[in-house]
C-alpha cells in the first residue's frame, strides 16, 4: 500500500490554487482593460447666459464641490444661471459648482437651448467659464457613444458602409489625438468644427451607429502614437501637406492626388462667390486694420497643389496688409471661401480699376517687344552648341516665369458696378488629410475602409486599441 505525504499534497494544492486564481485575476484585467474606453469632456453649449435642463426620465442633480444631492427631477424643466458665488439654480439656491446632472436608468438628459431640445447620452456637467463668467455646459460621455452623434454630422449615413467605417476610425482618433486641446478650459474638445461637429443623440442615426460598433476600439497610429487625423470634404483633386496650411511638418499628411470625388459629384466640387469692396474692408476694419478701402487683391504665394497660402491686400495710400489664405477663409466666412484652390477676378469701376489695367497694359506692351526665338537665331548664323543650349535653357526659364506670373495675377475686367472681387473655387475644405467625398468615391472601386485611411494617411498603421 503508498503512503501519501499529505503535508507536500496539501501545499501542491495551496500553490496550485494560488496560481490558478492568479491567472484568474490577470485574464479578468485583461478583458478588463481591453473594453476600457477613453471618457470625453465635451464642451457642447459654451459661454451661456443661462442653461435649461431637463430629461425624459429621472435625473439628479449633485453639487460637486460637496458631493451632496441637490435635487431629484422627473421631466422638470431646471433653470441655470451664473453668479457672482457659482452657479444658481432658479428656486433652489447658489452653489459653488461645478453641477452635475445624472440620468436615471436609460433615460436621457435633455439640453434646451433657444427652445430648441438636444438629448445627449452620458451625464452632463455645468461649470463657470473663467474667462467669461458664463457657463459651460458639458457633456461627460464615452467615446464611443461620442461618436454616435458626430459621423451623421460629418456625413450621410447613406453613404457606402465601408466610407462610414472611414469616417469612424478618423474622427474616433481624432478624438484621441486632440484630448487635451482645451483640457485649461475644462474640457477636451468642443461640439462644433473647431473640433468636430458633434450633436447627440438628435443627430444619430442606425447606419452610422453600426459603422461605430464595427470599428470599436480601432485607430490610426504612426510610429506607435495616435496620429491627428483631420479630415475634410472635397479636396478638388489633390489633398494639401499640413505644413502649407497650418505651418507644422507631419509625416502622414502628405499631399496625394484625389481623383475619387469625380465619380460622386460632390455639391461644392466648384464654386463661385462675390465680395464687395466695401464689405471686405468692413471686414479688415473689424480685424483693427487702419484703412479706407481695398484696391485689390495678389495671390502671394501658392503650393505645388495649386492651392494660395497668402494674399497680399493692396490698399489706400498703396499700403499692404499680408494674410494667410486659411485666415481669410476663416474671416469672409468658410462657407463663401470653400478652399483656398481659387482664383480671383476684380470687376468694377473706378480710377485704381482702370489704373491696373493701364499697368497691365504697359507690361503686356513691354513683352510684345522682346525678341522671338525666331528673331534671335536669325541675328547670327554660326552658334554653338553650347550658346543653343544656354538660349534654349533661358527661353524655358522665361516661358516658366510667364507661367507663374499668370497663376498668380488677378484678372481685372472694367465695368459700372462696383468694385467687386470674384472667386472661382474647386474642392470644399481645409484640404489636408482624408477627403470624405474622396473616400465616398473609393468605396465604388471595392476600395475598403483600411484602404481608404492608408491612401489618404501616409505610413500609418491601424490597430484595435482596446
Amino acid at each position: 500500500m503508498i503512503k501519501l505525504n499529505t503535508g507536500k499534497v496539501d501545499k501542491f494544492f495551496l500553490f496550485l490554487g494560488i496560481g490558478i486564481f492568479s491567472l484568474f485575476i490577470i485574464f479578468t484585467n485583461n478583458i478588463l482593460a481591453a473594453e476600457k474606453q477613453p471618457i470625453l469632456r465635451v464642451g457642447i453649449f459654451l459661454n451661456q447666459n443661462e442653461a435649461n435642463i431637463s430629461g425624459d426620465g429621472t435625473f439628479k442633480i449633485y453639487n460637486l464641490k460637496s458631493n451632496n444631492l441637490i435635487s431629484e427631477e422627473h421631466n422638470k424643466i431646471v433653470n441655470f444661471l451664473p453668479h457672482d458665488k457659482g452657479i444658481e439654480i432658479t428656486g433652489k439656491g447658489v452653489y459653488s459648482g461645478p453641477i452635475k446632472i445624472i440620468p436615471v436608468g436609460n433615460a436621457k438628459i435633455i439640453v434646451i437651448v433657444n427652445g430648441q431640445k438636444y438629448r445627449y447620452r452620458g451625464n452632463i456637467e455645468i461649470d463657470i467659464d473663467k474667462e467669461h463668467g458664463k457657463l459651460n455646459v458639458i457633456n461627460i460621455i464615452g467615446i464611443e457613444e461620442y461618436l454616435y452623434g458626430v459621423l451623421k454630422k460629418e456625413i450621410s449615413p447613406r453613404w457606402p458602409a465601408e466610407a462610414l467605417k472611414a469616417q469612424a476610425v478618423a474622427a474616433r482618433t481624432f478624438a484621441i489625438f486632440n484630448m487635451n486641446k482645451y483640457i485649461d478650459k475644462g474640457y477636451n474638445i468642443c461640439a462644433s468644427t473647431n473640433s468636430q461637429a458633434y450633436g447627440g443623440v438628435n443627430h444619430e442615426d442606425p447606419l452610422t451607429n453600426k459603422a461605430v460598433d464595427e470599428t470599436r476600439g480601432v485607430i490610426i497610429t504612426y510610429k506607435g502614437k495616435p496620429i491627428n487625423a483631420v479630415y475634410h470634404s472635397d479636396s478638388g483633386g489633390y489633398t494639401e501637406d499640413s505644413e502649407n496650411v497650418w505651418g507644422s511638418f507631419l509625416p502622414y499628411l502628405r499631399s496625394v492626388k484625389s481623383i475619387f470625388e469625380e465619380k460622386v459629384s460632390p455639391p461644392h466640387h466648384t464654386w463661385t462667390c462675390s465680395i464687395k469692396e466695401k464689405d471686405l474692408s468692413k471686414k479688415l476694419q473689424k480685424q483693427g486694420y487702419n484703412i479706407n478701402s481695398v484696391i485689390s487683391i495678389e495671390p502671394v504665394k501658392k503650393s505645388e497643389t495649386g492651392r494660395i497660402s497668402e494674399l497680399a491686400f493692396i490698399v489706400d495710400n498703396n499700403k499692404v496688409i499680408n494674410m494667410k489664405a486659411n485666415d481669410f477663409r476663416n474671416l469672409m466666412g468658410v462657407d463663401l471661401i470653400r478652399s483656398t484652390l481659387f482664383n480671383i477676378k476684380a470687376v468694377g469701376k473706378g480710377l485704381n480699376v482702370a489704373k491696373d489695367i493701364e499697368d497691365k497694359e504697359e507690361i503686356e506692351g513691354k513683352e510684345e517687344k522682346k525678341e522671338s526665338m525666331k528673331e534671335i537665331l536669325e541675328k547670327k548664323k554660326d552658334w554653338t552648341i553650347k550658346e543653343l543650349l544656354e538660349l534654349m535653357k533661358r527661353n524655358k526659364e522665361e516661358k516658366e516665369e510667364k507661367k507663374e506670373e499668370k497663376k498668380l495675377t488677378v484678372e481685372i475686367m472694367e465695368s459700372n458696378i462696383p468694385l467687386t472681387f470674384i472667386f472661382s473655387g474647386s474642392g470644399n475644405g481645409h484640404g489636408v488629410g482624408m477627403s470624405q467625398w474622396g473616400a465616398y468615391g473609393m468605396t465604388l472601386q471595392g476600395s475598403r475602409y483600411q484602404d481608404i485611411l492608408k491612401y489618404y494617411y501616409q505610413g500609418i498603421d491601424i490597430i484595435k486599441k482596446y
